[in-house]
């Protein structure tokens, strides 16, 4: 057995493997998110980021105003401060996006070039592969690579640990929104990376030290682009390693301030602070906005706490289409009850930052519609790689044969869902009429849903 000595214990390494295997599986699961990015995939969300991105790279601004694809792409994602209209979406991504368009443009490729509809086509669809290759499937393949090392802190077989990384690729949201550009899987690729270093390394030796700033790196990269998820994982993080070491917790804080300070300096482009969109509700009411229609108009139709119960397990719920983290609550209790158990402390982390973004998507948001025409919880995809570890740990203890087949069974239905769900991410699962979801939904616990829009 391999021993990673932190400062408040020693954690017992009982299957302790090289970076080569862990990531194996990552590269598998990356080149097959290449391989399924074409067709595009697209959506008002993708096309409100993807008109920030031309717009920085061809007009040096974050205003998509004269953007050619504002009329074609009907996204209803977007903000009007002054008399500028922008994407709602946190800017740090779309930057991100730019750096890697701006070379694609430069040798001829534009996202959007309208002189007829075989020119577009032939132009954004290596720019949207390139974009949703290097800035989406490569994150979900790190997410990948991360959990398979933390899976060394469980007692299970090598070979089983390599099937369950690649079971969980194949068989949750990673996969489903793999193959377009979203936020979510880009932040569940740092946070699971960050969760991983403060959860496997030393916090007290210089080496840790510098993980520690690498973490803070990866999680403040992560919090500014999918602000809640990425908030509470840093905030976790953040005192997890104050409580085991002021200097490991001051180094990720160092760690943290780069990407916080680009995303308040691209946010106050847009808000005129470092505050996000949403914190200015005024500003997607402009004149000629969605929102402000009848159909884009918001009516609370259910009381909160029954939407807690949709947002879990509901025809679109997280459970629902990940059943398998069914066992994760399990797996959190047995880790938190053994106080030597080398999860312990990331269980605790794990459970407070699931109820905490519970209650924000619950009983924090304005508007429970949130999720708009797309394919299940995916405001909850940031932390379902660390919940799916706990899942894993479970299957460990739950030794009896019947548990490992429902946990087969679980996993086989979340590859239905996934599956599904890749082939079009931004349609709602009670909106389709896909056979193999009409089947699964037979079995949905909460078969009401309250999206009306």
């Amino acid at each position: 057995m391999a021993t990673v000595s932190a400062a408040d214990r020693t954690i017992t390494i009982p299957r302790p493997i090289g970076h080569l295997r862990a990531a194996i599986p990552a590269l598998i699961f990356g080149a097959a998110l290449i391989f399924l990015a074409d067709p595009p995939r697209m959506s008002g969300n993708v096309w409100s980021r993807y008109m920030t991105i031309e717009s920085i790279v061809e007009r040096g601004t974050l205003s998509v105003d004269d953007s050619p694809y504002l009329k074609p792409s009907g996204s209803p994602d977007l903000a009007k401060f002054g008399d500028r209209l922008y994407s709602d979406k946190p800017p740090v991504l779309p930057a991100l996006g730019a750096a890697v368009y701006g070379p694609l443009y430069a040798s001829g490729y534009r996202m959007f070039d309208l002189r007829s509809p075989r020119t577009f086509i032939e132009s954004f669809g290596p720019v949207n592969r390139v974009l949703v290759g290097s800035l989406i499937a490569v994150p979900s393949a790190l997410a990948l690579y991360a959990l398979r090392r933390m899976l060394q802190a469980i007692d299970i077989h090598r070979g089983l640990a390599d099937l369950l990384t690649l079971g969980f690729g194949f068989g949750s949201l990673l996969l489903t929104y793999g193959v377009t550009f979203n936020n979510h899987s880009v932040a569940a690729g740092l946070l699971t990376l960050a969760f991983a270093m403060v959860l496997l390394q030393d916090s007290t030796r210089r080496s840790g030290l510098i993980r520690s700033v690498s973490a803070g790196f990866l999680a403040s990269l992560g919090a500014t682009i999918d602000l809640p998820a990425g908030g509470a994982v840093w905030i976790g993080l953040l005192v997890w390693l104050l409580i085991r070491s002021r200097g490991a917790g001051v180094a990720f804080l160092i760690g943290s301030a780069f990407p916080i300070l680009v995303h308040s300096l691209l946010q106050s482009f847009v808000t005129g602070s470092p505050l996000p969109v949403e914190m200015y509700p005024e500003a997607l009411a402009y004149e000629g906005s969605y929102w402000v229609t009848e159909i884009g108009t918001y009516r609370e139709t259910i009381p909160r706490s029954w939407f807690l119960v949709e947002l879990i397990v509901g025809p679109q719920g997280w459970l629902t289409v990940t059943p398998v983290l069914f066992f994760a609550p399990i797996g959190m209790a047995l880790a938190m009850v053994f106080r030597r158990d080398a999860l312990r402390s990331g269980a605790i982390l794990v459970a407070s930052v699931t109820a905490v973004l519970l209650a924000y998507y619950s009983f924090g948001v304005r508007r429970t519609d949130y999720s708009g025409q797309s394919f299940g919880v995916r405001h909850l995809l940031p932390i379902t790689p660390l919940v799916f570890l706990f899942a894993a740990a479970a299957l460990e203890r739950l030794r009896h044969v019947a548990w490992r087949i429902v946990f087969v069974v679980f996993m086989l239905f979340g590859s239905i869902y996934a599956v599904s769900g890749m082939n079009d991410p931004w349609s709602r699962i009670e909106r389709r009429d896909d056979l193999p979801l009409r089947l699964a939904q037979r079995l949905v616990l909460y078969p009401h849903s309250s999206y009306h829009r």
